[in-house]
């Protein structure tokens, strides 16, 4: 095991799967929320190299308060911050060097309940297009590469979506034309000029996830979880098809579902517990229920039948790394240290896990027993955002805005 600080002053594709038809992307971008097919997983890169010692800082800078984590896309990476007084700015920087390519800033609400505040979703890339969600609910469709805003939309006048306590933090979800948002019922906005399409009848209380698109026998659906529970909708229209029960501490659904076994099963985790569904198309029914991962609101990932991530919650010095069996909901091993953390795949064989102390860890994906590889200080505390590897780099940012790009070339 390696210690070392650097100075700083078989999951089904969700909405990635359908969205990946509509653009050429790189293999190794990182082109919106959970990676390239929607399962919070890297592909493996030969370049890629498990031993954080041999990583070196490539640039670094701020982009101010939030928690959104960074997309990676046709050679540029974006992410969102505010200032702390009034403006909130998209940023766009060259993912190798750091230069700014462009920005852009507009009056948003901080939001600071109970932590900094600032930005909640990530930025999703669709073809030339990026799109971002604010914290007050202010949708932007710009021009990857050059940052002109292409149109502009409010979550709560055009999808009647009300602002919710900790604000929004639904990631854009694009669906063929469709730009997809979730917080407490989902809106659809068209992706050519942001007009609404439909939103689901029924408002429930607002949750803090990302909506989900996937299929089962060739019927494409949207798993939904809010603050009460989650709802299967038509993905044509909204319809909601099957509803289930799931609460959370404070209502404060955070992780998004993932859909199983040919859209068979959807697995929910939340900071009192996990669950199981099975979908037969039409109902939801509990497989298994678990107290064994609590995602707060980082997701796991998923490697093998094995679940891996943080189990806790913010300010818990319980918090622990876990492995679960996703067959039955049982703990495998737990291992401490990591406080209230994220985690991402890389491969099929490595877990890449930010603590929440600023902390790189390395692990050895294994049912057997916990096997750390190598562990570098990267950040200061608090990092509750999701590292990223794209393109053979590692993005990492903590809530004051750090933003650190390591590289192993």
């Amino acid at each position: 095991m390696k210690h070392r600080r650097l100075p700083f002053p078989s999951i089904v594709p969700v909405a990635a799967g359908f969205l990946a038809a509509l653009l050429p992307l790189a293999a190794a971008d990182w082109p919106h929320w959970l990676g390239p097919a929607g399962d919070n997983i890297a592909p493996a890169s030969d370049k890629f190299v498990p031993d954080l010692a041999k990583w070196k800082v490539a640039w670094k800078g701020n982009v101010g308060l939030g928690y959104s984590a960074v997309t990676v896309a046709g050679g540029r990476a974006y992410t969102l911050g505010h200032d702390a007084k009034a403006q909130e700015t998209v940023f766009c920087f060259d993912a190798a060097t750091g230069a700014v390519v462009w920005k852009h800033s507009y009056e948003a609400q901080l939001l600071p309940k109970m932590h900094p505040g600032g930005p909640n979703a990530t930025p999703t890339v669709v073809g030339d297009k990026l799109i971002t969600l604010s914290k007050d609910g202010q949708v932007f469709c710009f021009d990857a590469a050059k940052g002109t805003v292409l149109w502009k939309a409010s979550l709560d006048e055009a999808a009647e979506l009300k602002l919710p306590n900790w604000g929004f933090a639904s990631s854009p979800v694009v669906d063929g034309g469709r730009v997809l948002f979730a917080a407490g019922k989902v809106a659809a906005l068209d992706l050519a000029t942001g007009k609404p399409l439909w939103s689901s009848k029924t408002v429930y209380q607002a949750g803090y996830t990302t909506a989900v698109v996937f299929a089962r026998d060739g019927k494409k659906f949207i798993a939904a979880l809010d603050g009460k529970g989650l709802s299967v909708l038509d993905a044509a229209d909204g319809t909601e098809i099957a509803r289930h029960p799931f609460k959370a501490m404070f209502d404060m659904n955070g992780t998004t579902p993932y859909a199983l076994s040919g859209g068979k099963r959807l697995f929910l985790s939340s900071n009192t517990g996990a669950e199981m569904l099975d979908f037969d198309g039409k109902t939801l029914a509990s497989a298994w229920t678990s107290t064994e991962v609590k995602n707060a609101m980082n997701n796991s990932l998923i490697l093998g039948g094995v679940l891996y991530g943080i189990d806790g919650k913010q300010g818990t010095p319980g918090s622990r790394f876990v492995s679960v069996d996703l067959s039955t909901g049982k703990a495998n091993w737990a291992q401490a240290g990591f406080g209230f953390g994220t985690t991402i795949g890389i491969g099929t064989s490595t877990v890449l896990a930010l603590t929440e102390g600023g902390e790189l860890v390395t692990i050895k994906a294994s049912k057997e027993a916990f096997g750390e590889i190598s562990r570098l200080q990267v950040l200061g505390k608090t990092c509750w955002t999701t590292p990223v590897h794209a393109g053979d780099r590692i993005y990492v940012r903590n809530d004051r805005g750090d933003l650190v790009c390591l590289s192993a070339s």
